[in-house]
């Protein structure tokens, strides 16, 4: 029961996670209101999707290594094991980083800078492809 429970939590974090994810690259990619200088809506949106994917990379990792821990040991030796971690990695620094970035710079009112857009590509790819290498690392 115990390993059901935490994989519900980690399905569920992955879920809130791809969400915020991918709500940030819809609005990098719309063309609007926010082009102009950074509108409140949607700073709350960056600020309530950068708290939800660092939350949910949090628990993500923790039920991932519970799970990992109960079921397989300290490590699983297989290349898909190994490419998931990776990119799951990739993830997590990606999202530090932006939060730290975010926490310490001031609200300027051109909105994020230039590179963060492709923080935010490259943090949805690893996602998914961190997904299609856990399901063939754990079937």
């Amino acid at each position: 029961m115990i390993v059901e429970t935490i994989k519900i939590i980690h399905l569920l974090a992955l879920m809130f996670g791809a969400a915020a994810s991918f709500g940030n690259l819809y609005i990098l990619m719309a063309r609007g209101p926010h082009d102009l200088p950074s509108p409140g809506f949607t700073n709350q949106l960056r600020y309530l999707f950068r708290l939800t994917a660092l939350a949910a990379i949090a628990i993500i990792w923790i039920s991932g290594l519970l799970l990992m821990l109960i079921k397989y040991g300290w490590w699983i030796q297989s290349f898909a094991f190994d490419v998931k971690i990776t990119f799951a990695t990739v993830v997590l620094l990606i999202i530090a980083f932006l939060n730290l970035m975010a926490m310490r710079t001031p609200k300027n009112p051109g909105g994020p800078p230039s590179y963060v857009p492709v923080l935010h590509m490259i943090a949805a790819t690893s996602l998914v492809v961190t997904v299609v290498f856990a399901v063939i690392a754990f079937g």
